[in-house]
């Protein structure tokens, strides 16, 4: 029997002799530690040095950025700086920085260390998504910088406000020999230590100018096999697993000791074409259009915990279409299609496809509904490192299927996929309306003009069938019930200072 419970047996057995109202059990102490499954090893513990979400789900707890996002999609809230404005035409981002913030290492931030910090992740190039329009950043006095665009920029406050932006020490930095496996940052947690194949720990930042955290230590246990870390989480080795496979839903959800949460995520799986290769021709990816049941798809998939998608990215991103639908699920349309490109007696392709089951397993129903309209596709599984440099984005492909998860709720973010002549467009597409759609989208401030242009996206690209979206699947977690403050994020990244044990 514990000390505390001994006591309350004592002091119950002393009331009763004396004849008075008994005195109630001394509650035991509220936990202030948490564990939580990482699904895979960081490469980096700083945001800005990778483009990873298990990266961004360390980096969050340590850094902070100059803005944060509201909880209405497109609005924004003070974090480090506590107002900004546009100057020289919209192509100056004018900050002024609080002046209560200190580093953990206990050295206040300065603009200096702000502007280094974003100079340092705008050339290292990990963040391109973000800072692809960003050309320095430049300290003006003791409390304002100001960020210098190339142009007029649109998304500019959703990259700003994104998990690649982070603020560190600038003398730190540069007498770290690796400062991504020895972070300092300005956030609720400061590192401890990162034991390779293991375990993150971190613990609270007393003096964090937002307040303490309840939760004092965090551990970040490295679990790759997710449906071990299902049972990890009913065992209660852990408290919180963001990455519930969705065969394991139904048992995390009857558990009693478990609350479960999900919403809508922000990975989205589609159908992508290279455009130098036979499916140039429009009549040849509307019959692979037509003759896929994106819902059949989702079911097979991901047991059909999401959504049917109806662009490549998910509808919580500002200017998505609820009315709109691409081609419907048509196998005779499809075969007739498929004759007027040029292909009668069907056609026969290899598919080279990453071996993840996230991507395998969709492709292998899609191949069963191509193969009932004639096109025959054989599939040979790589290594996802080896699919992606040697097959994806190397461009070697006639047709494949990607899953991708978007780390801003912004069309920006697939700029680089699908703008005509971008590094990133492995499929080569370059279609002169959405062309014009991502550019406006990349150069206007004006908020119609950018929505405009994800509809028109989302729109071209269904009608000309230049991708086939499939589906949109959940984003769920699974926590100890005694947590406060768990709600499934659309992003799947979270802050573990919004979260408390129950008293």
């Amino acid at each position: 029997m514990s000390r505390m419970k001994s006591l309350a047996a004592m002091l119950l057995a002393l009331a009763m002799l004396l004849g008075v109202a008994a005195v109630p059990a001394l509650a035991e102490e509220t936990r202030d530690d948490i564990v939580i499954a990482l699904w895979s090893e960081p490469s980096t513990l700083c945001g800005g040095l990778a483009a990873s979400t298990s990266v961004n789900m360390v980096s969050r707890q340590i850094f902070d950025t100059l803005i944060a996002k509201g909880d209405e999609a497109g609005t924004y809230e003070p974090c480090l700086a506590t107002e900004w404005t546009w100057e020289n035409d919209n192509t100056d981002l004018m900050f002024t920085l609080r002046d209560d913030v200190t580093f953990h290492n206990g050295e206040p931030m300065t603009t200096e260390d702000v502007a280094f910090s974003y100079n340092t992740i705008i050339n290292a190039g990990y963040a391109d998504t973000a800072t692809s329009a960003m050309d320095s950043m430049e300290v003006v006095d003791d409390t304002h910088v100001v960020l210098h665009f190339d142009f007029e920029y649109g998304p500019a406050l959703e990259c700003v406000s994104s998990d690649y932006m982070v603020i560190f020490p600038q003398a730190a930095y540069e007498e770290s020999a690796d400062f991504g496996r020895n972070p300092i940052g300005t956030g609720a947690y400061q590192f401890v230590e990162w034991l390779t194949g293991d375990r993150i720990v971190l613990t609270a930042n007393e003096n964090y100018f937002q307040g303490e955290p309840s939760i004092h230590d965090v551990t970040f246990r490295i679990l790759t096999d997710t449906s071990v870390a299902t049972l990890a989480l009913q065992n209660g080795e852990i408290d919180v697993h963001t990455m519930i496979p969705q065969a394991d839903v139904p048992n995390v959800q009857a558990d009693p000791n478990l609350q479960y949460d999900e919403v809508l995520g922000n990975s989205t799986t589609w159908i992508i074409f290279n455009f130098d290769g036979i499916f140039a021709d429009e009549n040849l990816r509307l019959a692979v259009a037509h003759a896929i049941d994106k819902e059949g798809v989702m079911i097979g998939a991901i047991e059909g915990n999401g959504e049917v998608a109806q662009a490549i990215y998910a509808n919580f991103v500002p200017g998505y279409d609820f009315d709109y639908e691409g081609p419907a699920y048509d196998p005779e349309l499809s075969r007739q299609l498929l004759a007027e490109a040029g292909y009668p007696d069907g056609l026969d392709l290899t598919v080279r496809a990453c071996s993840n089951i996230q991507y395998s397993r969709p492709l292998e129903i899609v191949q069963a509904y191509l193969a009932d309209v004639g096109i025959n596709l054989s599939i040979e599984l790589m290594e996802s490192n080896a699919w992606f440099e040697d097959v994806f984005k190397g461009g070697d492909f006639d047709i494949n299927l990607v899953t991708f998860s978007m780390g801003m709720a912004d069309l920006e973010e697939l700029y680089a996929l699908y703008r005509g002549g971008q590094s990133q467009n492995y499929g080569h597409m370059d279609d002169p309306d959405v062309n014009a759609a991502y550019d406006a989208n990349h150069t206007s401030i004006d908020e119609e003009v950018r929505l405009e242009a994800f509809r028109t996206v989302q729109h071209v690209m269904g009608d000309r069938a230049l991708t086939v979206p499939l589906y949109t699947a959940m984003n769920g977690i699974g926590a100890n019930a005694n947590l406060r403050g768990i709600k499934a994020d659309q992003m799947g990244i979270y802050r573990v200072a919004d979260w408390s044990w129950a008293a």
